[in-house]
């Protein structure tokens, strides 16, 4: 996949050479605690009223909240407001705040902004400290504050309605990841004359990609909107020709004059979208309000998935014969942990990276604190063992060559493991201090726990669009009837291949079997350990171990070679579990449990829309001539219908972010990653890549 993104990149993005962590910003402080940027000797809001300063020109000259008490929620679920310049988070605060006053709970907002020097917790604790009256939203803010490590962050809060994506980089390498759509600009770096890399071309020709304008029946109300503090000649000029009517209109204080304006697009002509993006990425339509949507599979892919659908106010169907989390997602124990890419795959690295982080909020919110007395999942840790000497080659040359914060991962040697162990260990590993286990079944009943989902015990035979209609939709044939749904999400793992059977899918499916042990007979453990097998402390007296990997083995009953072979891997732990690596441990072994993993070539789960598969290879054929050369054509893909599979042994890591990003895609906002992330995890890039490669089936 380097290869296929390389050949056909358009977005911009950082050089390799380009640090992963993110420094924070020098301040000064000034005597009434207000912070200054020593980098741009500027600071970061008004000296006399920051709070009224923001007020007056980012919340009342982009409209709101009256735009949000007027918009057409039934249309248009969802308001996108991009900032440039996060700084010490009072526009976001403010425009919280401002969100949660408008007395009525439709739609769902979306903030997201971009910061290239991200404050530390400690610095945005203080200088937060100055706003009292946001104290509440300040300290919610602060619990979920990110690492400082260059990409996307997604923050959310779905009581509320409001999400936040964080960008820690330069604008001019975010703005282009984006999708859209935005609804209002908040323009809000240093002083041009301070930041002039802000202030460029670059952000201007983003702007016009992104802004959203509406037909008149509207009467101009989702037209994107932008104001900012400035009113220097180039920014006006840049916004005018992005497509902006602009003008100066009073600014807050001391500054005479500000700008503020409505997005028209009067420069042209214009180019149709896909002359722009890629055209795969782009949206098939854009969503007529809520869509009632059927997801079929009532695993982790699936449950998440339906879960961020229904606090958008979409309808949820779940559909699975065997009901919630009895493939899998049923095991009793997993663990939640990331192995990051040793080698040249970044893509890799940072979609783990941004889904972890993701996860462990996501857990805590709907499972309560990981402590050591919650029987659903602990923040235990999670120790990834040297045991061997291919693996500790790996993780050498994965510590020389990444440089990430210590609360994320760190090195440690065999006493330092030893310790987090709890048993002697002869050999040191890679340490995540925040991961650790998680109880995938209850997960997903509590997932699927709300009044907008309902569980269909049912299998489904196959899928048929609807015929004739006017919007997409599909008809759910199950074996007691039809059910019929706007959009579908298929995350059935890898028997997505047959429901699917024209679609383009290069799916593993890899048996996996856990043994458990009777943990009264095993030594101490403090936290998750991994090397062949993984093994976490033990619940309720009972030792997960496993899994094994079986690659074309269809076999549904437990055998007792593989509790053999889970044993066997019990030597990778250290001498005290080594005792048991053989017919002592077999006698320990009370019973297992099998369930089938689904993995990609690449071992990145499929995430997006389906292509159709004949109509795209038809499409986009020139590519076999050369990949460099995109045909500007929209491409064909199956309207309403989406895909969520291939976590395998992952899961717990990736599948909320990924049905945050699906449910973004399916209800029209603007998604929690980047293009070139959305691009790495689209289910139809094996076939745009085995096409560039002249591998296609000849019956296609």
């Amino acid at each position: 996949m380097v290869f296929l993104s390389l050949l056909i990149r358009r977005y911009p993005v950082p050089e390799p050479s380009s640090p992963a962590v993110l420094s924070p910003p020098d301040l000064s402080w000034r005597a009434d605690g207000q912070p200054v940027s020593e980098q741009f000797n500027d600071p970061y809001f008004s000296v006399d009223n920051g709070l009224e300063e923001s007020r007056h020109v980012f919340l009342q000259h982009n409209g709101l909240p009256h735009r949000w008490q007027h918009w057409p929620w039934a249309q248009q679920p969802v308001f996108c407001i991009v900032e440039t310049g996060f700084g010490t988070g009072l526009n976001f605060l403010l425009t919280w705040d401002s969100w949660l006053k408008r007395g009525h709970n439709d739609g769902w907002l979306h903030f997201t902004s971009v910061e290239k020097y991200p404050l530390t917790r400690d610095q945005l604790q203080r200088i937060q400290a100055l706003w009292p009256g946001l104290q509440a939203l300040s300290e919610r803010l602060q619990q979920q504050w990110p690492l400082p490590l260059r990409g996307a962050h997604h923050l959310h809060w779905p009581e509320e309605r409001i999400s936040l994506t964080l960008w820690f980089d330069d604008v001019a390498n975010a703005l282009p990841q984006q999708s859209g759509p935005v609804h209002a600009w908040y323009l809000d770096g240093f002083a041009p004359m301070r930041n002039p890399d802000m202030w460029t071309d670059d952000l201007f020709t983003a702007m016009r990609r992104l802004s959203q304008r509406q037909p008149q029946q509207y009467h101009g109300l989702c037209n994107a909107t932008v104001a900012t503090f400035t009113a220097a000649g180039l920014v006006r000029r840049g916004l005018l020709g992005a497509g902006f009517d602009v003008k100066r209109v009073p600014g807050f204080g001391r500054k005479r004059e500000m700008l503020a304006g409505v997005f028209n697009r009067r420069c042209g002509p214009e180019q149709p979208p896909h002359y722009l993006h890629k055209p795969w990425l782009l949206p098939t339509s854009s969503p007529a309000g809520l869509p009632k949507v059927a997801v079929i599979g009532a695993g982790l892919a699936g449950a998440c998935t339906a879960r961020a659908l229904a606090e958008r106010g979409c309808q949820v169907s779940v559909l699975d014969p065997a009901g919630i989390a009895n493939g899998a997602s049923g095991n009793p124990q997993g663990g939640l942990y990331i192995k990051l890419a040793a080698g040249d795959d970044a893509m890799h690295t940072a979609f783990y990276l941004a889904a972890y982080q993701y996860a462990l909020p996501f857990m805590q919110h709907f499972l309560g604190p990981g402590t050591a007395d919650n029987p659903y999942w602990q923040q235990c840790g999670v120790l990834q063992l040297a045991y061997d000497d291919k693996e500790a080659s790996r993780q050498q040359k994965f510590t020389a060559s990444q440089t990430l914060p210590a609360e994320l991962v760190q090195p440690v040697d065999a006493a330092q493991a030893s310790a987090l162990a709890g048993s002697p260990q002869p050999q040191g590993g890679l340490f995540f201090p925040a991961a650790g286990w998680v109880s995938p079944a209850d997960l997903c009943r509590q997932l699927l726990q709300h009044p907008a989902i309902a569980v269909i015990e049912q299998a489904v035979t196959h899928l048929l669009p609807v015929a004739g209609a006017e919007e997409p939709g599909w008809q759910v044939h199950t074996s007691a009837g039809i059910l019929t749904a706007d959009q579908v999400v298929v995350a059935t793992a890898y028997e997505a291949t047959s429901l699917l059977p024209q679609a383009y899918l290069p799916l593993k499916r890899i048996r996996g079997q856990l043994s458990y042990l009777d943990a009264t007979q095993t030594p101490a453990l403090h936290t998750v350990l991994c090397g062949r097998s993984y093994l976490p402390p033990p619940r309720d007296g009972r030792q997960c171990l496993g899994a094994t990997y079986n690659l074309r083995d269809d076999e549904p009953a437990l055998r007792e070679q593989d509790h053999l072979t889970n044993v066997q891997h019990l030597a990778d732990f250290g001498p005290s579990w080594a005792a048991l690596a053989g017919e002592t441990g077999m006698n320990r072994v009370t019973g297992g449990r099998v369930g089938f993993r689904c993995t990609a070539p690449d071992y990145l789960p499929l995430v997006g829309a389906v292509p159709d598969t004949r109509a795209f290879a038809a499409t986009f054929a020139p590519l076999v001539r050369n990949a460099k050369k995109i045909p500007p054509l929209t491409a064909p893909q199956l309207p309403g219908l989406w895909l969520n599979v291939g976590h395998g042994s992952r899961g717990l890591a990736s599948a909320p972010l990924c049905g945050e990003m699906l449910a973004a895609m399916i209800c029209g906002d603007a998604l929690p990653v980047g293009n070139d992330m959305a691009e790495a995890l689209w289910p139809g890039r094996f076939l745009l890549r085995d096409m560039v490669r002249r591998k296609l089936p000849e019956n296609l």
